[in-house]
């Protein structure tokens, strides 16, 4: 097996050394690894699992208003708080919303997970004293163990460490006989039932992972933006933003969501500056990988290294 330690390694480095390019380019890194983290947890259920949810975006807007919520109603603006919160509310929406989308697979979950992502869609526009409506919530001054986070620099390093913490913990429940357990159901539902392995049970799991990384990487959006809204973190556009930076960088691969998030984000970026039609553009390019490299950027580039 490969030994790919030292590009993630060098990858790392070049992520700390991003603050002295400049303001810009760290906001958009910083965005760029909220969605790595969001798209990774995805792909928990997509790539390991072989159920394809368009509606993560609640446990995004979970995060997001849990976070909001708590700041705007009870002024609590101490990251140490407010990030064990975001984890406890993704939790308890992934466990009653998980219940009842896994009983269903194909499009049948898929459209599930639609439904119940426009419910809390809907009730985050129409509980305007609460959420803020169309509005939003304005998210302000953030403290960390008392010290108050002034400059999206500061920002950006809290928002790599927790990158790198949710990609080592990732790694470890992926490579764990629970995530090999997902797998084996993925490949073959049937077998899985045969070797007496509770199918629910490990869809429920993988539901509830993705759900509380979504969710947290949703709270550190929220404090990181400034201001969260409905059509922003809870919106199906959102959602479908998660399946599409999964696809391009490729769900066959651990890294390929990660991947797939940064050129999204950066490509966004850029054409959003030059055309007025950014999601034409989106949507040709996803249709070109589909079409000509389906197994996604970082999919087609282990391929070939395995070729060699």
């Amino acid at each position: 097996m490969r030994d790919y330690r030292i590009v993630y390694l060098a990858a790392a480095v070049l992520l700390f050394l991003v603050p002295i390019t400049g303001e810009y380019a760290t906001y958009l890194t910083g965005l760029a690894l909220l969605f790595g983290v969001a798209a990774l947890a995805l792909n928990v259920l997509l790539g390991y699992t072989g159920l394809l949810s368009f509606g993560n975006a609640l446990f995004f807007g979970c995060g997001a208003y849990t976070v909001g919520l708590l700041i705007k109603h009870f002024d609590i603006t101490a990251i140490e708080i407010l990030f064990p919160a975001s984890i406890a509310a993704s939790f308890v929406v992934a466990v009653l919303v998980g219940f009842i989308c896994v009983r269903h697979t194909r499009i049948y979950f898929t459209m599930l997970t639609i439904a119940l992502a426009s419910l809390f869609y809907a009730l985050a526009h129409k509980l305007r004293p609460i959420t803020g409506g169309d509005d939003g919530i304005r998210v302000y001054e953030t403290y960390i163990f008392g010290h108050e986070i002034t400059s999206i620099i500061e920002f950006y390093y809290v928002v790599l460490i927790f990158f790198i913490a949710s990609i080592l913990i990732l790694r470890i429940i992926l490579k764990s006989p629970f995530g090999l357990t997902l797998q084996a159901i993925r490949d073959s539902e049937l077998r899985a039932r045969f070797a007496g392995i509770s199918i629910m049970k490990y869809r429920l799991g993988a539901f509830i992972v993705s759900g509380v990384f979504t969710g947290m990487s949703g709270a550190l959006y929220a404090l990181f933006l400034g201001q969260i809204s409905p059509d922003d973190v809870l919106g199906l556009t959102r959602s479908g933003e998660f399946v599409a930076m999964t696809i391009l960088g490729g769900f066959t691969s651990f890294v390929g969501p990660i991947v797939g998030a940064f050129v999204f984000t950066y490509l966004k970026a850029f054409v959003s500056s030059v055309a007025l039609y950014w999601y034409m553009v989106a949507g040709i390019i996803i249709v070109g990988i589909v079409l000509f490299v389906p197994m996604g950027i970082m999919g087609e580039v282990e391929r070939r290294i395995r070729g060699f």
